[in-house]
């Protein structure tokens, strides 16, 4: 499986081709893979044998092929069962912030396609949904060659701009999915907290797995502004001029509040919050997020 994409390199492939993602929780697919089934019953067979690679558990190695090849197999039963995810992407005004390190929407649409590649190459079902004030594009789980070829076209094709609404987003997806699954959300979560909440709610009353990422830029962590500074609405807000030093000390506590609450609000629900700044390595957000769920 090899993609050219400016959001997919080679140097991230290679360090990916050693990471596994793993569902916590039972989980419903189409196609034999590593999740358990919530089907149970006589239909726990052997399917195949596949190469051991870290992060695999030891009870599944098979410990005769070993010891004939000297080499690492692994073996896998149609008990078990694909995992189904949709990575949702937010594309609203705010992610298009950025500088030095580049965009959130930029962060956010590599983390989007290392994770695409991670489960595709291990015969997981991926879709995305990038969002707005809508969903407005969305390609639906599926596994197979071409699979990530249409996911980084959606992710290469989308731009963020204009307003947003990514608990409209998780609304959206939540009516779509069939089959319980897995759903990443994407985004800086500029909303209010109620509307997070509701849509995080109805994805697990769905009984899927959620995982809330939050990309924040270096600046709206630490509000560095000295002088005089006018600043731009990215989504319609009007301009305004002010003295970054008046203001600094309320917009930190509102930001951390915020960002306190969304945290309280997956836990209370069951999902998982994560929040990255653009600043961070992406393999080292990556490899925190891959050992919570191990």
């Amino acid at each position: 499986m090899s993609e050219v994409s400016r959001y997919l390199d080679p140097t991230l492939v290679e360090h990916l081709n050693h990471m596994q993602l793993y569902a916590r929780s039972v989980v419903q697919g189409g196609t034999a893979g590593l999740h358990r089934s919530p089907l149970k019953g006589a239909s726990i067979d052997f399917r195949q044998h596949r190469f051991y690679v870290p992060g695999d558990e030891p009870r599944r190695l098979d410990w005769r092929v070993l010891a004939r090849t000297d080499r690492p197999y692994v073996k896998e039963y149609d008990e078990e069962t694909n995992l189904r995810c949709v990575l949702l992407l937010d594309a609203s005004g705010s992610m298009a912030y950025g500088h030095e390190y580049g965009t959130k929407f930029d962060y956010a649409a590599r983390m989007a396609a290392a994770l695409a590649y991670l489960m595709l190459r291990r015969s997981e079902s991926v879709g995305v949904a990038v969002c707005g004030a809508r969903v407005e594009r969305f390609v639906a789980p599926h596994t197979g060659p071409t699979q990530l070829s249409c996911v980084l076209e959606v992710l290469e094709q989308s731009d963020p701009g204009g307003p947003g609404d990514v608990g409209a987003g998780m609304h959206d997806v939540a009516e779509r999915l069939e089959r319980r699954g897995l759903v990443i959300v994407l985004s800086d979560f500029y909303l209010p907290l109620d509307e997070a909440r509701s849509g995080v709610a109805h994805l697990r009353h769905g009984r899927h797995e959620v995982m809330a990422v939050q990309i924040a830029d270096r600046d709206e962590v630490e509000f560095p502004f000295g002088a005089w500074t006018r600043f731009s609405g990215l989504e319609g807000e009007p301009v305004r001029v002010c003295e970054p030093a008046a203001m600094r000390g309320e917009y930190l506590r509102r930001f951390r509040d915020h960002q306190r609450g969304l945290g309280q609000a997956c836990t209370m629900l069951g999902a998982e919050f994560h929040s990255f700044v653009t600043d961070t390595p992406l393999l080292d957000a990556l490899r925190h997020m891959l050992s919570r769920r191990r």
